[in-house]
């Protein structure tokens, strides 16, 4: 598609016709192989013997790195929600660490599986993942270093804020909204947004609590202002490929069966405890 007789351009135009005809169906075979493959993605996984799951590994105590007997490995409680998952499939699991931002292209392109990293299901991110039931909804707080947190203490206190917080993020949409003439630096890894508050190039970083807490047990030079700021409930949940409803199916009847059990509260209970005891043996 992409001429001198009339007898040499009828034979073009057939030619071109048959072009057509055979793109056409080699595009309906894809579009039948893609929705084929996004059925069969159990199948796909297990055939391969490994779930590969995606992570940021800087959210303690969602995902993060322990270093122990020399040995670097990526913890946490999503990681335990992942390897229960992939047992359940009867695999392994394999957990690749990249920026937050990476992590949706790096599903929706079919090179890993489940993205695992405490991440809101949004509408925007939906339009390029599908995911799973909400496991967990916590809460926003703004962490500060601690000479400063009478400081921050009030909504007022801190509409003056120069701001850091995880690129690509709901608390990224929330201070671009919410405080639009403030200074906002917005990075990929938070020990970026850590060493900014701590040499002063900003006074405070938005994150959900939990994680929040770990790092000020981690940092005694910080702390968590007081003022109750009015984001959006952090609710995480899994991200898989779009157009695979029998796996995101099966993910959320295994996330139920950790709910009823009660293991969703053991895992978060034991990597909480395992962060404390971390940061008490430094």
């Amino acid at each position: 598609m992409k001429k001198n007789m009339i007898k040499g351009f009828v034979g073009i135009m057939s030619a071109v016709l048959l072009a057509a005809c055979g793109a056409e169906a080699e595009t309906t075979n894809e579009s039948s192989q893609a929705a084929e493959t996004a059925g069969d993605k159990i199948a796909q996984i297990q055939e391969a013997g490994v779930l590969n799951m995606v992570t940021s590994a800087d959210w303690p105590p969602y995902e993060w790195h322990l270093i122990e007997n020399g040995e670097d490995k990526i913890v946490g409680f999503d990681i335990a929600i992942a390897e229960y998952i992939a047992a359940e499939l009867g695999v392994e699991l394999n957990i690749t660490d990249m920026d937050f931002d990476g992590l949706i292209p790096a599903v929706s392109t079919g090179k890993a599986d489940i993205i695992m990293a405490g991440m809101n299901p949004t509408p925007e991110r939906s339009e390029s993942v599908d995911f799973s039931d909400i496991y967990i909804l916590e809460t926003d707080v703004v962490m500060v270093r601690a000479e400063d947190a009478e400081k921050y203490s009030t909504l007022e206190g801190i509409e003056n804020m120069k701001w850091a917080t995880q690129k690509a993020t709901v608390q990224e949409d929330f201070i671009k909204e919410t405080y639009p003439e403030s200074y906002l630096q917005s990075v990929g890894q938070w020990g970026t947004a850590i060493l900014s508050l701590k040499t002063g190039k900003v006074d405070g970083i938005l994150m959900v609590d939990a994680v929040a807490e770990q790092y000020v047990k981690q940092n005694p030079d910080l702390a968590i202002a007081t003022a109750p700021i009015e984001s959006t409930p952090n609710s995480s949940a899994i991200a898989v490929q779009k157009g695979n409803k029998e796996f995101t199916d099966k993910i959320n009847e295994i996330l139920a069966e950790l709910e009823e059990s009660g293991k969703l509260d053991e895992f978060y209970e034991e990597n909480t405890k395992l962060m404390e005891e971390k940061v008490s043996a430094e």
